[in-house]
């Protein structure tokens, strides 16, 4: 075999593995997605006997839009809350409950897989099973027939 038919060969086998590294190089992020996937992420912050704010975060593997198409129906069918805005642009949206308010915001991580995120105010003496924001992802993930638990 000629030198310039090796390097043609070297060429070939090159170009053929190259799409493979690359799917092998993404398998740890999928690997990690899937891992993190509808574990409920859940924070407060604030000062003993002031107001106190509450975050919570999940990664669905869902599109971004139905993710938010279901959060949005299902806050205005619920009689509790008022919608005070819709932004279906930026897939985000803010709830009134009496002197409570909340803001949804879902992001496309890919096609496939969204996150969505809560905040909101909490009530004093809260914790994290009762809390306004982490039940309304429940209900999200509930909606969407997706097991989410808290993340401990």
């Amino acid at each position: 075999m000629s030198v310039k038919a090796k390097l043609v060969l070297a060429g070939l086998v090159g170009l053929t593995t190259l799409p493979t590294a690359a799917v092998e190089a993404q398998t740890p992020w999928v690997l990690i997605g899937r891992t993190a996937a509808h574990r409920i992420q859940h924070m407060r912050e604030g000062q003993q006997g002031g107001p106190a704010y509450d975050f919570a975060a999940v990664i669905l593997e869902a599109p971004a839009a139905k993710v938010f198409a279901v959060a949005l129906d299902h806050a205005r069918k619920n009689i509790a809350v008022e919608v005070t805005m819709v932004d279906q642009t930026g897939r985000r949206l803010r709830l009134a409950d009496g002197s409570r308010t909340a803001t949804l915001n879902v992001v496309p991580l890919s096609d496939d897989v969204s996150e969505l995120y809560i905040s909101g105010t909490a009530a004093p003496g809260e914790d994290a099973t009762s809390s306004w924001v982490v039940q309304a992802v429940m209900r999200v993930c509930a909606e969407m027939k997706k097991t989410c638990e808290l993340a401990r």
